[in-house]
């Protein structure tokens, strides 16, 4: 299973968590019953992807410095 079809197993479950309800509750519990769910998704897209984001901006970084990247330009 690649990153892309994690991403998307991570958004289905995202989704599916979410309850509907027809009224809002005063209290805050519906509140927190939608956005724990999506913390969660948040939170594991970011463990996905956080080494691809890492990596580009060291290289965003190096560049803006002007030193040499090690990585070869394809």
């Amino acid at each position: 299973m690649n990153r892309c079809d994690l991403a998307m197993v991570v958004m289905v479950f995202l989704f599916a968590a979410m309850p509907a309800h027809a009224y809002g509750d005063p209290s805050g519990g519906t509140l927190f019953q939608v956005l724990l769910p999506a913390l969660a998704g948040l939170w594991a897209m970011w463990m996905i992807f956080a080494n691809a984001v890492r990596k580009k901006l060291s290289l965003l970084y190096r560049r803006l410095r002007g030193a040499e990247s090690e990585e070869p330009m394809a």
